[in-house]
């Protein structure tokens, strides 16, 4: 009977344990905003915050920041959650304590010091895992579609669109800027939604399709839609106007 009522009990408790998204709105939310999309930011704290007047960096840029600055980035995920929630555990018990804060200058001059927050080691770990995926999410939610070769291929057939590969690594700071800055941006995705069809592929784990050589990361392969001949590709990041101007040009690169 004692184990079965064990058994109960431990059942219980975790049908009622919180989730990471509980956590943080439970015990961050009132101070941190969700999502703000980064070119808001940018002006923002270029105007001192006077803008916005948030009261602390939105959600999004800490999930960026955290994945940037805390634990080995080209470690495997579950092992880099890990050092976050570590972090995480001591820097809420004292922020002031922390000797080197993960967030960039422009940021941090805006704000004033962080309480301490209490959490204890269940809510740090599934707020840390949370915080890890949150950014990732955001950029899925509000940037453009992304399609899978085959289904790019039939629909850039169907609607007489260019097939463009993003080529990225996971940990690549250039690739995380680039959708982070670019790709969300809605000039962008009204210009990619009318004459390509995106695809992102991990060139850590993913081949090129057409025998393509990978060149370094973020790097953009320009296909036609037929999946037949290679239009262009290079690598790098640039601003919203200079992708536009890119998007153009292989527009009428395309047509030639």
């Amino acid at each position: 009977m004692k184990r079965i009522l064990g058994l109960l009990v431990a059942t219980g408790t975790a049908l009622f344990a919180l989730s990471g998204a509980e956590v943080f709105e439970k015990k961050c939310a009132s101070c941190h905003d969700y999502y703000i999309p980064q070119s808001r930011l940018n002006v923002n704290y270029e105007h001192n915050n006077s803008d916005l007047k948030l009261k602390a960096p939105t959600l999004t840029e800490l999930s960026f920041r955290l994945k940037d600055q805390v634990g080995d980035r080209t470690t495997d995920p579950e092992g880099q959650k890990f050092e976050i929630e570590e972090w995480l555990s001591t820097f809420l018990k004292d922020p002031a304590s922390n000797k080197k804060s993960i967030l960039k200058k422009e940021t941090r001059k805006v704000f004033g010091q962080m309480p301490p927050v209490k959490v204890d080691e269940d809510e740090a770990e599934v707020l840390a895992d949370f915080m890890y995926e949150y950014a990732e999410k955001m950029m899925v939610k509000h940037g453009v579609k992304r399609y899978s070769y085959e289904e790019a291929l039939k629909k850039a057939q169907d609607e007489g669109k260019i097939i463009l590969i993003e080529g990225y690594i996971p940990f690549c700071r250039g690739c995380i800027w680039m959708d982070r800055n670019v790709m969300v941006e809605p000039e962008v995705k009204a210009a990619l939604d009318k004459d390509f069809v995106l695809v992102k592929k991990n060139l850590l784990v993913e081949k090129l399709p057409l025998g393509i050589k990978r060149l370094g990361t973020p790097s953009f392969y320009f296909i036609t839609g037929d999946g037949t001949k290679v239009i262009d590709m290079l690598e790098g990041t640039g601003t919203v106007e200079e992708f536009l101007e890119l998007l153009e040009e292989k527009k009428e690169e395309a047509k030639k």
